[in-house]
This record gives C-alpha cells, sequence and structure tokens, in this order.
C-alpha cells in the first residue's frame, strides 16, 4: 500500500486568527472515493472497496519540513471531541524538545489545523473530555524541566490557564471522568523524588480542585477504569524510590471518596493498559514487570462482580507502551508498543481481542514501530493513532504519522 504522503500536502486558505489548515489529497490505489462512506458513517473515510479487508489503514506522513503539518510527537495527549475532531496537546519530540503547539485534526475533511497555544508545554500529562464537552489538561513533566501541579481547559477555541492546582505535581497519573462529571486524579510521579497516594477531584462547576482520600499505595503508569456502578478500579503501577512494580489493585468509591483494597492482580506491571469491555469486566494488557525484569505478552481480567482476576489470553509478543481501543463491535484493537526481548525495540504488530472466542487475531502492522503513542476512537468508529516514538538500539526516531484504522 502507498502512503498518502506521496500524494504530498498543500497549505490550505489561513483561517482568521492566523491558524493554518492543511489538506491531505489521498492517493491509495483503486479507490475510487476517499469518503466511501460518508453517508453511511460521519466521518468515514475509506472506499466501499475496502470494506472487505479485515483492517485498513489510512497513513498521513508530512514531512518533518512541513511547518504547518503534523509536529512530531510522543508522550502527548489525544482526546476525540464531540464534534468528530481530535484534539493533539503537547508531548516531546525529536531531541525531547517539548512540543509548545496543539493541533486539531479532522479525520472527515483530512485537514489538520494548529490551534491556539496552550499555556504551558507538557508531556506525559492526562487529557480528558468533560460532559460539557470542554477538555481538562492536567499536571505532565513540563518547562523548565519539572513536574507541574497546574491545568488548563481547552473550551472550543482557546486554551484557559485554571488558578485552581492540584494537591501535589504530578506526571503519569491518571485521569478518569466519573458519572457525575468530575474527575478523578490518581497517583503520579514527582520527577526524580517519590511516587505519590495522594488524589484528587477536579468539579467543573466550579473550575477548581480538592483532595479526596489517599491510595493505599502510591504508583504511577497504573490505569484507573470507570466501573459499571460508578467505582473506579486502579491497576498496577510502580513505586519510586524502591523501583517496584505493583500487583496491588484498588477501588475508588465516589460516595465515600476512600479506596479499598480489590485484590492482587496475577502479574506486577506498570505501563500497561485496561479496557472496560461491553460486558463489564476489565481487560488488562501486558505491561513492564521490574520484578520479572521484562515486558509482558500475559493478559488478566478482572470481573467486578465477583472480585477477582482472571488469566487472559498471552498476546502474540510482550509489549509496554502500547494503545488499547475498545471498537463499537466489543473486540478491543491491541498497538504497538515497546518490547526489550532480543534487545530494546519498539514494534509495529497490532491484534485483535475478541471477547467473544477469548482469542487475539493478528491485524496489519503499523507502517513503523511506535510506543508512547496516542490512539483515540472517532464517532466514525474508526481509531486514530497519533505520533510515537520508535526506539531500535541505540537509534532513536520520533514520529509525526497519524493512522486511522478501521473494519
Amino acid at each position: 500500500m502507498r502512503g498518502v504522503g506521496e500524494a504530498g500536502w498543500v497549505t490550505g486558505d489561513r483561517p482568521q486568527g492566523g491558524d493554518v489548515a492543511v489538506r491531505l489529497f489521498p492517493s491509495l490505489a483503486g479507490l475510487r472515493s476517499a469518503r466511501g462512506r460518508g453517508a453511511a458513517r460521519k466521518g468515514g473515510g475509506v472506499g466501499s472497496r475496502c470494506r472487505r479487508l479485515p483492517l485498513l489503514f489510512l497513513l498521513l506522513v508530512p514531512t518533518l519540513a512541513s511547518a504547518q503539518g503534523l509536529a512530531p510527537r510522543y508522550a502527548h495527549s489525544v482526546t476525540a471531541l464531540p464534534d468528530g475532531r481530535v484534539l493533539v496537546v503537547g508531548g516531546l519530540g525529536p531531541g525531547d524538545a517539548f512540543i509548545g503547539r496543539a493541533e486539531i485534526l479532522d479525520p472527515a475533511h483530512r485537514t489538520v489545523m494548529v490551534a491556539p497555544r496552550p499555556a504551558k508545554h507538557r508531556a506525559f500529562h492526562t487529557a480528558t473530555l468533560l460532559l460539557d464537552g470542554t477538555v481538562l489538561i492536567a499536571g505532565g513533566f513540563m518547562l523548565p524541566y519539572s513536574t507541574s501541579r497546574t491545568a488548563e481547559l481547552w473550551d472550543g477555541s482557546r486554551f484557559v490557564f485554571l488558578e485552581s492546582k492540584m494537591s501535589v505535581p504530578r506526571e503519569l497519573h491518571a485521569a478518569t471522568l466519573l458519572r457525575d462529571g468530575r474527575v478523578l486524579i490518581t497517583g503520579g510521579f514527582v520527577g526524580g523524588v517519590t511516587s505519590v497516594a495522594s488524589c484528587d477531584l477536579y468539579d467543573p462547576k466550579t473550575r477548581s480542585f480538592h483532595p479526596t482520600g489517599d491510595m493505599l499505595a502510591g504508583r504511577y503508569g497504573h490505569e484507573a477504569s470507570l466501573l459499571a456502578d460508578g467505582r473506579v478500579l486502579v491497576t498496577g503501577g510502580m513505586q519510586f524510590p524502591s523501583n517496584r512494580t505493583l500487583a496491588e489493585a484498588e477501588l475508588y468509591d465516589p460516595a465515600t471518596g476512600r479506596f479499598i483494597p480489590a485484590g492482587h492482580m496475577l502479574t506486577d506491571r506498570s505501563r500497561h493498559t485496561a479496557t472496560v469491555l461491553q460486558d463489564g469486566r476489565v481487560f488488562i494488557t501486558g505491561g513492564n514487570s521490574i520484578q520479572a525484569g521484562k515486558q509482558l505478552r500475559s493478559t488478566e481480567f478482572y470481573d467486578p462482580h465477583t472480585g477477582r482476576f482472571a488469566p487472559g489470553p498471552d498476546m502474540a509478543e510482550p509489549r509496554m507502551d502500547h494503545t488499547a481501543a475498545l471498537l463499537p463491535d466489543g473486540k478491543v484493537l491491541i498497538a504497538g508498543g515497546f518490547n526489550g526481548d532480543g534487545g530494546p525495540h519498539t514494534v509495529a504488530s497490532c491484534e485483535v481481542f475478541d471477547p467473544a472466542t477469548n482469542a487475539f487475531q493478528p491485524a496489519r502492522p503499523l507502517a513503523h514501530p511506535v510506543h508512547e503513542h496516542r490512539a483515540a476512537l472517532l464517532t466514525s468508529g474508526e481509531v486514530l493513532i497519533s505520533g510515537g516514538l520508535e526506539v531500535r538500539g541505540s537509534e532513536r526516531r520520533v514520529w509525526p504519522d497519524v493512522v486511522v484504522m478501521g473494519e
């Protein structure tokens, strides 16, 4: 398959306010229409002739010299907005330089717009879509090379810096939207100092943070998943300075503001994924185990009805810092990641987990190996995968690519 970038990028008209729009002209051989499914599904962007392919890729590959194109970045945030567009914020670029700009991708029209700049340069932060359509950007590693307590809000046209701050600085923390519209901020890492157990609640009505109950264990690189009953399951993570990965899980109850033990995962892990399936179970994949000294291919389930963890099928290869996206049909798309087996390297492989068969099936690999990329489910039902870092031995490369994957 030819990359769409072979057709080139063109600069569109400059919108008011100095933003720059860039339009991509598709060049996939054999496609009769770049918007063949647009009439049936808003945001669709592939030809009907490709429907029989198990997974379909649309690659947007700008050149690094194109200042109006996508910025190469990793450790950023990607948020699918209610109108079908995608907000991309922050991260690190080539040479681990901070990316100070934000972009708005429009998958339906194949455009990229440079958005107003965020108030702060951030990486390893969180971005949470709130019930009113605004996006909360919180914490992260930032200039001048410190961990941040600050937050800002994307209101649809600009970033608004919030006067209220979190109780402690955090990066590699987790943010979970609760059913009442508040956001639970859990744990995190204070660079070079410690992992934290403290947690905050963000109230969108007052645009302010307030402390809530501490976790039972300080952790970062963990996952925090909203269950059907409104509680939040926290799994895994890492502790510093002990350099220990955790198997311990805990549950947060918004009604009490407290955490209680939720047992132990079968394997200690951090930098894993945790996806709430349509049947309510939480599907946990991969990650890194310091105790085992390796990345993991194992998976497991948490059943909120029994409160127990159970083993799942192994993935095709170990991976950490990968992505997992719940598809509309209930399957889970696993993409990319880092694997230290056979020497440090990033993987391009993808696989799809089907809960109906309790098995993985291989999917078409990414064009480039990436980890620390980001994924978002689009309104079309497709998955957008953005950016990422490629490591192979001592070589490093940051990619600007956006991949749209759909069935």
